[in-house]
């Protein structure tokens, strides 16, 4: 083998130290870039890490770094959390305006209910004296006993309530039976308005016994009837004020006061 060849040989063996070298360089870095960037995914695990009802102040602390030096990830966490923050802090407050707003429509429920209570017993004092009220009171003592004063006036009232409704239905069965021009009962209703005071005290022991309910018996139902028995009671009346005046008119014209029929005195 000549010299020539020889210098080739060993030339050729210096490239392919050289090459095997440069690879190990390559590798070695690539080995470092990867060790980095794991460090640096386990560093941002470990800063990212989600902690319960922890604030954007905390988190940031927890990092000990500025804002500017937070990476992508930490920065959106970051504003997830103070936003999360802001909506907490908008339900608290709306929570608070309800809060005060029930405080405000029950003191004001607790008010009109002491002074309806104040108005009845000043109204009815014979039967409610007893029945202490304070403004103090809570809604549901005040409604109850609200409910007893009011049960208490319907006991007092009912009699004379139950009263005017028999006298309502014997007006209405009289003048019914009117339209048929049957006059059987006429003056049923008067006679039974003459015996209230025989009637009273057997619709009392009625209502004590039970035999009556009265609980049925609200402001506003005794009102009704009482309305409505005026009013038959009013039909009435201008009824008679028309048969009056019809009569009057056919006994002043020479009339028999029936049908309008002249009076005969050759007879």
């Amino acid at each position: 083998m000549s010299g020539e060849d020889n210098e080739i040989i060993e030339y050729e063996d210096l490239i392919d130290g050289q090459k095997n070298d440069i690879k190990l360089n390559i590798k070695s870095a690539l080995d470092d870039m990867n060790i980095n960037i794991n460090e640096k995914k386990e560093e941002n695990n470990l800063n990212l890490e989600i902690i319960d009802n922890e604030t954007p102040q905390e988190f940031k602390k927890r990092l000990n770094k500025k804002i500017s030096e937070f990476s992508k990830e930490e920065k959106a966490y970051y504003n997830t959390l103070s936003q999360r923050t802001k909506r907490d802090k908008d339900k608290k407050i709306e929570v608070k305006k309800e809060e005060e707003n029930i405080i405000i429509n029950n003191n004001a429920q607790q008010n009109t209910l002491y002074n309806q209570l104040f108005v009845l017993k000043q109204k009815f004092p014979d039967n409610t004296k007893e029945i202490h009220i304070d403004k103090d009171m809570s809604i549901h003592v005040l409604q109850e006993k609200k409910d007893l004063i009011l049960q208490i006036i319907t006991q007092k009232n009912s009699h004379n309530v139950i009263f005017e409704t028999l006298l309502l239905l014997v007006r209405t069965g009289e003048r019914s039976l009117n339209y048929f021009e049957v006059e059987a009962l006429d003056g049923y209703a008067e006679n039974v308005d003459k015996s209230k005071e025989d009637i009273i005290p057997i619709l009392k022991e009625m209502i004590d016994l039970g035999e009556i309910d009265i609980s049925a018996l609200t402001p506003q139902l005794r009102l009704m009837i009482v309305m409505s028995s005026v009013a038959v009671k009013t039909i009435e009346e201008n009824n008679d004020k028309k048969k009056n005046a019809i009569l009057s008119q056919e006994l002043g014209h020479g009339g028999d006061g029936v049908g309008g029929n002249k009076i005969s005195l050759s007879s």
